[in-house]
């Protein structure tokens, strides 16, 4: 449970702070992200007081690196009253994050959770007096999937800006198949099944060619053609066709998990590279097809 106790003038431990739950509004490139609090009265001496509370929000990386600013909450509707012993009072406190945050944010996460810092502070009135609350941290802890479907809710998406010729499956059936892969590679990549996301790009790029994946070049055979085409570039110039051919196979090698049998090889950055590299093959493949139609 994520929580903190305030520290209420010199009264320790005063009011307890739990993390209820996160809501997300999506807007027009920034989002309001909702936090709902539940405070209770721990001392007698801040019951019925009112409170007004605030904050911010840092990302918490890996150890050692700077913890990147989020945000800080918006002014809300307060004061709230604090409740008797025993009782619970809840505040809602909200703050902006763009599309472009929460991209920095994917780009740095690591592992499948994802820790937020959240640090409040504000004073409470009791008898006329201004009692401050000293700012107190909680550290709290968002699943991957609940992360994945609170992406979802601020309407975020990763794009890959490709310019690709839609296929006709009758007289491109090849290209076609290539980019159902790269398509399903993708929403495994949206998933977090970063395994599951190499293993569609390999089929795609066997497609590419009017192959299965498992038909595909070794490495043995990568390697002999990468030398046949320097040889073949010291005795005259070497189109991009056959290059891109290469990278094709190149790139199919890469995504083979064959010689992967841990499934925790495969991390994020891996599966992000492999769709970019794919996806600039079928750019090139859907230009070329494009051209000499």
């Amino acid at each position: 449970m994520s929580e903190t106790w305030l520290t209420v003038g010199s009264t320790s431990g005063a009011v307890r702070v739990v993390i209820k739950n996160i809501n997300v509004w999506r807007g027009l490139e920034v989002g309001r992200w909702m936090f709902t609090f539940e405070l209770s009265s721990k001392q007698q001496s801040v019951a019925g007081s009112p409170l007004w509370l605030g904050g911010r929000i840092d990302v918490q990386q890996e150890p050692g690196r700077v913890t990147p600013y989020l945000g800080s909450f918006l002014p809300q509707l307060q004061p709230v009253v604090l409740p008797p012993l025993g009782s619970e009072q809840t505040l809602q406190l909200t703050v902006e994050v763009s599309q472009r945050q929460l991209q920095l944010i994917e780009e740095s996460r690591t592992g499948g959770d994802l820790r937020l810092d959240i640090y409040l502070a504000g004073y409470v009135v009791q008898e006329g007096q201004y009692a401050q609350i000293r700012e107190s941290q909680i550290s709290h802890q968002i699943g991957q999937s609940d992360w994945l479907a609170l992406l979802q809710r601020a309407g975020y998406r990763r794009f890959l800006l490709l310019e690709l010729e839609a296929p006709d499956s009758r007289t491109q059936p090849a290209l076609a198949d290539a980019v159902t892969y790269y398509s399903q590679a993708h929403g495994h990549y949206m998933d977090g099944e970063w395994r599951l996301t190499v293993e569609s790009l390999r089929q795609s790029l066997a497609s590419l060619v009017g192959k299965k994946a498992d038909e595909e070049e070794s490495e043995a055979e990568v390697s002999e053609a990468l030398k046949a085409l320097r040889k073949e570039s010291w005795n005259g110039q070497v189109g991009y066709q056959p290059r891109l051919e290469h990278v094709r196979q190149a790139a199919n090698f890469l995504c083979d998990l064959g010689a992967h049998p841990e499934a925790d090889e495969t991390r994020r950055h891996h599966a992000y590279s492999a769709l970019l590299i794919v996806g600039g093959l079928l750019h090139a493949a859907s230009r070329s097809q494009g051209e000499s139609s």
